[in-house]
């Protein structure tokens, strides 16, 4: 592959919000599984697994088990003041509804790709070895995960879909729609479908502002006071790509 090719498909990579119901062959979703466990993790240790749900009525519980989630997140977001909000939660406080639409609308993608990790491979990992396990050997299973979840990205973009990264916090409703065991834990969920619209490219800082060469340039530097500024910017440049409004009003 050529640089531009490679950097073409990195700017196609969007988090897409809002799927078309058709489904997507197998042989798509194998692929996606295939290039993903090539992703880089500590010393080899591979901790993960796919656990694929494609049945309706087990997406549906995934997707409401994820609200209940999602309400924490929407209602501790409100005490941000409104310039500062993500571009998703700029509404009145009761209007949920709106912010599902524009945030966690994803529930009819026709494949989920739930990507579990296993804490006891990162054993594998030579840091690992030297470390207490809740510490350092869990910031080498974060990073390692991370990996995987942009590789998936990636793969998924290849084939002209689109997915997202839904974030899990609680593992008990999961795990019981699931049946996945201790110690595994549910680390993402990957909505994959077929684009509802062409989202356009995305908004990055410039370049310039984040390369420093020999030693770091203080001109450079975000300063405290200086912060609000950098997080105003963000979130003008952040405003959503279109997606309709939640259909369970």
């Amino acid at each position: 592959m050529k640089y531009d090719e490679f950097l073409g498909l990195l700017k196609y990579r969007r988090s897409i919000r809002v799927f078309k119901p058709e489904p997507i062959p197998d042989e798509y979703v194998m692929k996606i599984l295939d290039a993903a466990h090539y992703a880089m993790s500590g010393a080899n240790s591979q901790p993960w697994e796919f656990l694929v749900v494609e049945d309706r009525r087990n997406r549906e519980k995934l997707y409401q088990a994820y609200l209940k989630d999602f309400d924490m997140i929407y209602h501790l977001e409100q005490q941000r003041t409104p310039k500062y909000k993500h571009p998703a939660f700029k509404m009145r406080v009761d209007d949920r509804d709106e912010a599902i639409g524009k945030f966690a609308n994803w529930k009819d993608a026709p494949v989920y790709i739930c990507v579990l990790e296993d804490p006891r491979k990162m054993f594998g990992s030579v840091l690992a070895a030297r470390s207490d396990f809740c510490a350092a050997s869990h910031s080498i299973l974060a990073t390692t995960m991370g990996h995987l979840s942009m590789t998936i990205q990636l793969a998924v973009a290849s084939l002209g879909l689109g997915s997202q990264r839904v974030d899990v916090f609680v593992q008990e409703p999961y795990r019981q729609i699931l049946g996945y065991p201790e110690p595994l834990r549910l680390n993402i969920i990957v909505p994959v479908g077929y684009r509802t619209l062409e989202p356009g490219p995305p908004h990055r800082l410039p370049l310039e502002a984040l390369v420093h060469f020999e030693r770091y340039d203080m001109k450079k530097y975000v300063r405290s006071e200086d912060f609000l500024k950098y997080l105003g910017k963000i979130r003008k440049r952040g405003k959503r790509h279109g997606s309709p409004p939640a259909s369970n009003k």
